[in-house]
């Protein structure tokens, strides 16, 4: 277990409490499953360069936007999870976290009530997913792989490479 901080808004807080209470689902969960959500929206959140965006420290008028610190625990995957999509989305974690909670957690909790969400139709791999480097003429290289392939002997023949 990973234990970590996110920085929340009010707003953010208030809406995973009344999922909570809605779904009888942890905080944790919730949140993990409406990461999902914005997993499945990335083209609309992927940077491809820039500093990491943060959230909002003053609202339109001015005024600093009071954030509480959330304590977190989560498992190893989840928290490497989360980190694959601040890289990808150059945000960081707790803004991400705001961006699905705002955006996807009606959706995620009409599913969730109604019986139709399901973890299993989730693309992300956690299972079978390798990171591999190498240097190549002194260029450090990364393999990233998600998911077997139909002929596992690729990946045997890719590590004799």
């Amino acid at each position: 277990m990973i234990k970590t901080t996110y920085m929340m808004t009010q707003e953010v807080l208030l809406r995973l409490k009344d999922a909570e209470k809605r779904t009888g689902w942890t905080m944790i969960d919730i949140i993990i499953a409406v990461m999902r959500y914005a997993m499945r929206h990335h083209a609309q959140y992927e940077r491809e360069e820039g500093r990491i965006e943060y959230q909002k420290r003053l609202d339109k008028d001015g005024m600093p936007i009071p954030k509480f610190r959330v304590k977190a625990k989560f498992l190893q995957r989840e928290y490497d999870y989360f980190n694959d999509m601040r890289r990808f989305f150059r945000r960081s974690i707790s803004h991400v976290i705001a961006i699905a909670v705002l955006t996807y957690l009606p959706e995620l909790v009409e599913r969730i009530e109604s019986g139709e969400y399901d973890e299993e139709a989730d693309s992300y791999p956690y299972k079978n997913c390798a990171i591999y480097d190498k240097c190549i003429e002194e260029a450090t290289v990364f393999h990233i792989w998600w998911g077997l392939p139909g002929d596992p002997a690729l990946l045997a023949a890719e590590f004799a490479r």
